[in-house]
């Protein structure tokens, strides 16, 4: 009885790490694999999906698409990036970018969920 009972003990205690873990974890950008080619040949235009907190309030989710569009463009290096449109209800950025730029894109999981290249789409 008293083994189970550790066991049990021990067994809460790793699923209460891994929790923790996996609440501060924070995962690395989904690059689209064209991206890569594009920039390697120069630049290229793409949709940044943004990392926003979900809220109902349509104001305060504006204001946090605000704020990490804000944030992504000001930790971008300058001459490597431009900007192409501010999406203002939806979490995307449109950017032209080079390999520098698509680097530093990478290193902010906090605030990047995805690169993906802008795609021209035909109507249905």
């Amino acid at each position: 009885m008293v083994l189970r009972g550790m066991l049990v003990a021990a067994l809460v205690g790793c699923m209460l790490h891994v929790l923790t873990l996996g609440a501060g974890a924070q995962t690395v950008p989904v690059i689209d694999p064209e991206v890569r080619g594009h920039v390697d040949a120069g630049r290229a235009r793409v949709l940044v999906e943004l990392q926003v907190g979900e809220t109902d309030v349509a104001e305060q989710r504006a204001g946090a698409i605000a704020q990490a569009q804000d944030a992504v463009i000001s930790r971008l290096p300058l001459s490597h990036a431009t900007l192409v449109r501010r999406y203002q209800s939806i979490p995307l950025l449109a950017l032209e970018i080079d390999a520098t730029a698509l680097r530093a894109l990478e290193t902010m999981p906090d605030l990047v969920a995805a690169v993906k290249l802008d795609r021209a789409m035909k109507p249905q």
